[in-house]
Formats: C-alpha cells, sequence, structure tokens
C-alpha cells in the first residue's frame, strides 16, 4: 500500500509541471527516455507576490537540487551544500543572488568569449587529459584541472552551488535537457589561457559546448565568468540538436552573469550609456544573425555583448517568463525568429525591426524617468 501511494505522489508531481511552466508531456518524456551521455555520472515566471514567486515553485519540482545557504548567513559552506529552511526559500527570488555573500569581491570587467559549439555538438566528445603542470579534482558536477594548485573544498563549494542554483533557476530549460558532468579548466594567468585556448586577446573566459568543458583564468573576475560560462553550457543544452542563436546565448550568459553578483561588467554600463545618450547601436537584424565574433574589435564585441543582454532581460522581463520560454521552444522547433517572436509575444512583436525600434524607445524612456539608473563608474547594482 506504501509502494501504490508513493507511485501515485511520483506521478502526481510530474503531472504538475507543465502547468507551472508550460512544459508538455512529449518533452518530459523524451527528455526521461534519452539515453545518458558516455561521460555522466550516473516558465512561467507569473506576476506574482512574495508568498507565491515562481523559483519557490520550481524548487518543489527539483528537490534533488541543492541551494545554497541565505546571504549573511553564519554558516560556513560544506562539502554538502545545506537546503535552506522553507520559509526562506519561499523568499527567493534568484537563488544566484543569494551566493553573492561567497563570491570574491573585484572588477567583472573581462569579457568573455563566445561559445564554441559546432553544428554537431549534440555528439559529445571525450574530454582531454589534463595538461602538463595541472592538479585535478571532481565533485559529483564537475571535473575540475586547475594550473599549479590544487583544488580545494572552498573552490569545489563555490562551483557547486553555482551549479545547483542555475539549475534551479532554469528549471523550464534543464528539466527538459539536464546537463551531464562540466570539465573545468582553470588557467592561472591570461597567457596560459590564450596559448591553450587560442581565444582573442580580450578574452577572460570561454567555453565548449560540444566537450561541455569551461575554460576560466582564475582570477577577480572568476566567480562571474563561471557563472557566464555554465549558463551556455546548461541552457544551450535545451536546444540540440539545434543550436540557440547566438545573441540568445550570449544574452542569457551575460543576463545570468549580472544576476550573480547583481553588478554590471563595467563595460556593460558604458555601452548601456552609448546606447541610451545617442540611439547608434548594432542593427537588430546584423546583431541577431551573428554566427561568430571573431572578427569584432573589442569596442565592438562590447557593444554587442551588450544589446544582446538588454534584450535577453527586456524580454524576459516586459512580459512573462512563459513567453520567454515559448519563443525559445519555437527556436528549438526551427521557427524562424520573427514567427518565434510573433507566437511568443504577440502583437506589435512580428518583425525584428519592430523589437528594435520598441526595444529602444522603452530602455531611453526608462532611463530619462529615472525607472532604470546606472551604476557609478567602476561598476555598481543594477
Amino acid at each position: 500500500m506504501g509502494k501504490l501511494i508513493l507511485v501515485l505522489m511520483c506521478v502526481a508531481g510530474v503531472a504538475a509541471v507543465p502547468y507551472v511552466y508550460g512544459i508538455s508531456f512529449k518533452d518530459i518524456s523524451r527528455t526521461l527516455t534519452q539515453e545518458p551521455r558516455h561521460f555522466q555520472n550516473s516558465p512561467e515566471r507569473q506576476t506574482t507576490s512574495a508568498d507565491d514567486n515562481y523559483r519557490g515553485r520550481a524548487q518543489e519540482l527539483r528537490p534533488d537540487i541543492s541551494v545554497p545557504p541565505p546571504a549573511g548567513s553564519a554558516t560556513p559552506l560544506s562539502d554538502t551544500p545545506q537546503e535552506p529552511p522553507r520559509s526562506q526559500a519561499e523568499q527567493m527570488i534568484t537563488g544566484l543572488e543569494q551566493l553573492a555573500s561567497v563570491a570574491p569581491a573585484g572588477d567583472i570587467d573581462e569579457l568573455p568569449t563566445e561559445v564554441y559549439r559546432p553544428a554537431n555538438s549534440a555528439q559529445k566528445v571525450k574530454w582531454v587529459p589534463p595538461p602538463p603542470g595541472f592538479l585535478t579534482g571532481e565533485t559529483y558536477s564537475f571535473l575540475v584541472y586547475r594550473e599549479k594548485d590544487p583544488v580545494t573544498p572552498k573552490l569545489t563549494n563555490i562551483l557547486d552551488n553555482i551549479h545547483g542554483s542555475l539549475m534551479l533557476d532554469l528549471t523550464p530549460f534543464t528539466l527538459i535537457a539536464k546537463p551531464g558532468k562540466i570539465l573545468v579548466m582553470l588557467f592561472l594567468a591570461k597567457e596560459s589561457y590564450i596559448n591553450y585556448t587560442h581565444r582573442p586577446a580580450w578574452s577572460g573566459a570561454s567555453s565548449d559546448l560540444q566537450s561541455d568543458t569551461m575554460y576560466i583564468i582564475e582570477k577577480t573576475g572568476f566567480y562571474a565568468l563561471s557563472v557566464h560560462e555554465l549558463t551556455h553550457l546548461y541552457f544551450d543544452q535545451f536546444f540540440l540538436p539545434k543550436l540557440s542563436p547566438l545573441w540568445l546565448s550570449e544574452g542569457m550568459a551575460v543576463y545570468m552573469q549580472v544576476y550573480t553578483t547583481q553588478q554590471r561588467p563595467n563595460y556593460v554600463e558604458a555601452r548601456l550609456r552609448q546606447i541610451v545618450q545617442t540611439g547608434k547601436i548594432i542593427p537588430f537584424e546584423q546583431m541577431m544573425s551573428a554566427e561568430t565574433l571573431k572578427d569584432y574589435p573589442r569596442d565592438q564585441a562590447e557593444l554587442w555583448y551588450t544589446q544582446a543582454y538588454s534584450v535577453v532581460d527586456y524580454l524576459l522581463n516586459t512580459r512573462s517568463r512563459d513567453e520567454f520560454y515559448k519563443m525559445c521552444d519555437e527556436l528549438k522547433k526551427g521557427t524562424p525568429l520573427y514567427q518565434a517572436l510573433y507566437r511568443a509575444y504577440g502583437m506589435p512583436f512580428n518583425k525584428v525591426s519592430t523589437l528594435q525600434n520598441v526595444w529602444l524607445h522603452d530602455v531611453q524612456k526608462a532611463a530619462q524617468q529615472g525607472r532604470w539608473q546606472f551604476a557609478p563608474v567602476n561598476g555598481g547594482k543594477k
């Protein structure tokens, strides 16, 4: 009898998922029956009150995902992240905000490089062995190669907490396509990072979707850029075997990076001022059709990243997260962008040029009315 009750409770939990997030039973079935990858270890954001936020319900659906302690908690991080009391979890807007209490302070001005994702990224490849001079460590979610220094519990705790919060905050996407284990390569200096990855000189971090690998320079930008790159590996996984548009992938990664620290990178602040004051932008048709930024000089790359972030922020928070999920689901099916926008958001978003005009008008108007503040020159809260 007890087993029967347990089975009925599990069925009821699965049945509740589509009503909470707008996810189809077909998607869930496909996820549950897909073959595990060879290296695996084993949204609606409705208008809600403080008593009923969507992330609290996401946590109900993902009891297997640990979350970090609340900001200001005197409890030190342990090897096994502890789940906060129910009342605290219900009040969370995003788990990433809570992680700011353990994030290293400092400038986050490094510019990430576009994620490497060949057309056959769904066909995963094996990881490379650790290069000479790299020490290794492992958690349930990560294999870590660290240049010269040992992989400490403090480092793995930070990575595991970022992982848990991203899995929760991206629940509509990670529930459908659960990411496998990630290889994290930490470099001591930019020189060794550039020599190994061959990324541009302005790059501070990058990732490889086909091998599920993150490359990052271990310095003051480590924390925010880790969130950026892991967002690629989790969010982009949802679209496979297709690839999400590059602007959507990078825009979502910067958005989650800003969400993490509640601080925009300096380059984003500067370019947002430029957009508001001059109205000069990269036309959306050009921005949204870009498949690589390898030939972009740094100033154009900064503007491109800033626009991608701002548009994702606009689409996520102007309407509901259910509409954003709908747009992503349409893109996953191969729907052209202008049709995906219309099917998700309705009028007037039936053209990319219309989205450009409405976005620019609303951003400039919000800044003029003081509803949208710039941070100090050296960075600050949004």
